[in-house]
């Protein structure tokens, strides 16, 4: 599996789609934090939402790196299709993983490391998860679904904006709308990280079903 992880980072960095989400993020940061940095849970609610938005264009643009034949020969050589979204997933993990540590330790140091060890954990959970569901959100709205590009953008946008806005759904809205009034309690964020990582496999599966019906 790590073979495969680096293959899949390597085909990401080397197609250079990356670049756009990674700078919006960056540039996110740096704009919002210019003027030093006010308490530290709501600044996270609004690096995190962005992180969901970033970890969803990351699996769509790493997911349609490969045409057809490309993905044929990695599912191959992965040995199925259960591996290869894995790997996909995991690699895109690993950016977010990266992401998310870096939106935090932004925080810290614009805040001149005022910022308590508690609310920066806290902070860089709400930034996983989020990045999980942007994850799970994007995965069946890649080319490995919906083959046109135009409706693949649209679905993961309207799915993205739901699972940030949406009050009727338990996704992220519940924990993005904890962090901004700087108050996370434990239940909370135990339950939105077991959503998250539900969703994340079902929608892993159910994309796996529907690549195997079509092959």
């Amino acid at each position: 599996m790590i073979a495969l992880i680096r293959y899949r980072l390597a085909e990401l960095g080397h197609s250079q789609r990356y670049l756009p989400p990674v700078l919006l993020h960056i540039g996110l940061l740096a704009v919002f934090y210019s003027d030093g940095a006010g308490p530290a849970l709501p600044g996270h609610a609004v690096t995190a939402a962005a992180l969901l938005v970033v970890s969803g264009w990351l699996t769509i643009a790493l997911v349609d790196v490969e045409d057809v034949v490309q993905r044929t020969v990695t599912r191959a050589h992965a040995g199925s299709v259960h591996r290869m979204l894995s790997g996909t997933v995991l690699s895109v993990l690993c950016c977010a993983g990266g992401l998310a540590v870096l939106s935090t330790a932004w925080s810290q140091v614009a805040s001149g490391f005022a910022h308590l060890a508690t609310d920066l954990a806290i902070g860089l959970l709400g930034h996983l998860v989020c990045a999980v569901f942007g994850i799970a959100v994007a995965l069946p709205c890649s080319g490995l679904v919906i083959r046109r590009t135009g409706y693949s953008v649209i679905a993961a946008a309207a799915l993205l904006t739901i699972t940030l806005l949406a009050e009727w759904l338990p996704l992220a809205h519940p924990l993005l709308l904890a962090l901004s009034s700087s108050s996370a309690p434990p239940h909370l964020l135990v339950q939105s990280t077991l959503t998250a990582a539900g969703a994340l496999i079902a929608s892993t599966v159910l994309v796996a079903i529907r690549v195997t019906r079509r092959t």
